[in-house]
């Protein structure tokens, strides 16, 4: 279901619990899928330090994301709703600064020591990574080994070092 059709009362029902418990934990459907997901993808960025590359992040990411097509799907309309874009857009963002700062070998010259550089090159990685992967969505595919290659293959090289 679309999730700009669910509603508080339809989840309150459907978990038996009130509204008042619902306004506790999120402050609508689209925060509380969105809250629910953040879990899932901050304990597989977690795993980023481990990765012997940055495509193993991205292959489990996208693993995630096929494993919940349907959830992701409804939260489309047709782009992810802001907090779930929001949520996968931050991870991200979080994972590539640990990568960069596991790894500053691979930062450009013109990024590295400059914080805001830095910022922007990882803000237009994970904004495009997350662009991509509604589009992988929206395409009904779930291979997920060539979206990884297709991202990486439009990812700046840099990463890939």
């Amino acid at each position: 279901m679309p999730i700009g059709e669910v509603t508080a009362s339809a989840i309150c029902i459907e978990a038996g619990v009130t509204r008042d418990t619902f306004y506790r934990h999120a402050a609508n459907p689209e925060d509380l899928l969105a809250d629910a997901l953040s879990a899932e993808i901050d304990e597989i960025m977690a795993r980023l330090p481990e990765a012997d590359a940055i495509g193993d992040a991205e292959r489990a990411l996208l693993t995630h994301v096929r494993e919940h097509a349907d959830v992701y799907r409804g939260a489309m309309n047709p782009i992810l709703a802001a907090p779930v874009r929001a949520v996968i857009e931050g991870s991200i963002r979080s994972g590539l600064l640990v990568w960069a700062e596991l790894h500053p070998h691979i930062v450009p010259i013109d990024i590295a020591g400059d914080a805001s550089a830095m910022r922007i090159a990882v803000s237009y990685a994970s904004a495009g990574t997350v662009g991509a992967i509604e589009e992988w969505l929206r395409s009904g595919d779930s291979d997920v080994e060539s979206a990884v290659r297709m991202i990486l293959a439009a990812s700046p090289e840099w990463w890939l070092r």
